[in-house]
C-alpha cells in the first residue's frame, strides 16, 4: 500500500472526505462567518461570537469503514435596535409622553430679510 494512500491526520481526513467538498464547504463556512463576526462587531463594541461544529460519523461493516458528516454553524444573533414607549391611561402604546404637556408650535415664516452693508 502506498504511504500517500494512508490518513495519518485528521486534517487530512477532512481534505479527502467526500472527495474535498467536505473541505471546500468547511472553508467557505469560515470565510462567511468571519465576515459576520466583522459585520456583527461593528455594532457590538467590537464582540461577537460564533462557531462551527463538525460531526464525523464512523460505521464498519465487512472491514470496509465508512465515514458521513455533517456540520452546523452558529452565526451571531443581529442586534435589533430597541424602541421607547410610554403607557397610556387606557393602556396603548405611545410615542409621547402622556404626563408631558405638547408645547404650542406657531409657523415660523421665513421672510426676506434684505442684507445690510457695514
Amino acid at each position: 500500500m502506498s504511504e500517500s494512500a494512508i490518513i495519518r491526520q485528521f486534517s487530512q481526513l477532512v481534505a479527502v472526505a467526500e472527495d474535498g467538498q467536505l473541505n471546500d464547504d468547511l472553508d467557505q463556512e469560515v470565510t462567511d462567518l468571519v465576515a459576520i463576526l466583522n459585520d456583527a462587531a461593528a455594532s457590538r463594541n467590537g464582540k461577537a461570537k460564533g462557531s462551527i461544529t463538525l460531526k464525523v460519523d464512523f460505521a464498519l461493516d465487512g472491514g470496509i469503514i465508512t465515514i458521513s458528516t455533517d456540520y452546523a454553524v452558529k452565526k451571531p444573533k443581529v442586534a435589533r435596535a430597541r424602541s421607547a414607549f410610554w403607557a397610556t391611561p387606557d393602556n396603548k402604546l405611545s410615542r409621547r409622553n402622556p404626563k408631558q404637556h405638547e408645547l404650542p408650535l406657531r409657523d415660523v415664516s421665513t421672510s426676506s430679510n434684505e442684507l445690510r452693508s457695514l
